[in-house]
């Protein structure tokens, strides 16, 4: 299902958030370094670049494939490493079922359990709002076709744990250097809603410096967390073409519920 983006939102210091906002610098780092298990619940992911979880023998080579010999233990996940650099962002997409059509607007809660992870301490964590995703997503572009490297951008699919265990998306991303970039497992990933820029880059820097074309285009919002508290957005006077939300009101509202039970679909009841 086509899934219409509305916001990008990231969820940081203000210091880091400044690099984007202030310098249009957007840092990104290897995709490998996900699977640290020395981060934060809500950034480690010991599945990142997982293609295979497949149980299967590795043979290898010592004389320039003239013989062979089997690895003794077996292979039970098999991971691909792309020199893929990755900017991640939380992605607030159009559902139907949280717009209110009678007034509308449009209702999304970020839940406290997604921004837990991420929480820096009291006065250190805001929340970055970029409005005009479209804008980011071609200044994005330019910069990498700019730096001359292969990119890519887009929405996570969380189906990774039926990915695993079939041969054909195997041999897809054994071929393609950005297909085990953008799947992720369902389970305790879902609430992330994420959207990812990518670019490779050979030389395997340790992180990469992307520049984007500064001249004030991008339009930021910064709203200061409070720990505990979820956020609810109001989008209103949304403007459809083919069924899905193209324009809305600059005018963004953020409330603070008092827990994750005030959900979009109660306000719409």
């Amino acid at each position: 299902m086509r899934k219409q983006l509305l916001l990008l939102i990231r969820i940081s210091t203000p210091a880091y958030n400044k690099t984007l906002y202030d310098e249009y610098k957007i840092y990104m780092n290897h995709q490998m370094a996900f699977t640290k298990e020395k981060l934060k619940s809500g950034q480690y992911d010991g599945y990142e670049g997982a293609i295979s979880t497949m149980p299967f023998k590795l043979r290898y080579s010592i004389d320039d494939k003239v013989t062979w010999k089997e690895l003794s233990s077996e292979v039970k996940m098999m991971r691909k490493d792309n020199n893929a650099y990755i900017y991640c962002m939380y992605g607030v997409t159009f559902a139907e079922e949280q717009y209110d059509k009678e007034n509308n607007k449009f209702y999304h809660l970020i839940p406290w359990e997604y921004i837990e992870p991420l929480w820096q301490g009291d006065n250190n964590t805001e929340m970055m709002v970029i409005k005009n995703t479209s804008v980011f997503k071609n200044k994005f572009h330019e910069a990498a076709e700019r730096d001359g490297l292969s990119h890519a951008y887009g929405q996570i699919h969380y189906d990774l744990e039926e990915k695993l265990t079939d041969i054909e998306y195997m041999n897809i991303a054994m071929r393609d250097s950005f297909e085990a970039v953008y799947h992720k497992p369902k389970l305790g990933y879902e609430m992330q809603n994420e959207v990812r820029m990518s670019v490779l880059c050979p030389n395997k820097p340790d992180k990469y410096e992307l520049q984007l074309t500064n001249d004030g285009a991008l339009q930021f919002t910064l709203i200061p967390l409070v720990y505990g508290k979820p956020v609810l957005i109001e989008l209103q006077g949304l403007e459809f073409e083919n069924d899905m939300p193209v324009r809305f009101s600059n005018d963004i509202k953020y409330y603070e519920p008092t827990d994750d039970s005030v959900t979009p679909d109660l306000i719409l009841r």
